[in-house]
């Protein structure tokens, strides 16, 4: 079974994206992150750790990870990405 960095990168090379380092470390919080969290929960996480990283960084990469199959959106009110 693969894991979700092959998966992605995978994906990521199917659709001739560029693999950035800002992507790969969103992808990495995301993965080692263990519960359900919106979009803007993840941001808050990976702003401690990576300060350079902008909110429209992390959603366009959520909007990657739920179309290879490694989260789902979830709407309620406002748009969720969860595990």
């Amino acid at each position: 079974m693969k894991k979700g960095f092959e998966i992605f990168n995978e994906f990521v090379n199917t659709k001739s994206l560029r693999q950035t380092l800002q992507r790969k470390k969103i992808v990495d919080i995301f993965l080692s992150t263990e519960k359900h969290v919106s979009v803007d929960e993840l941001y808050k996480l990976i702003k401690k750790r990576e300060p350079n990283i902008g909110y429209t960084t992390v959603y366009r990469t959520m909007k990657l990870l739920s179309a290879c199959g490694l989260c789902e959106e979830v709407d309620f009110w406002r748009r969720r990405f969860t595990v």
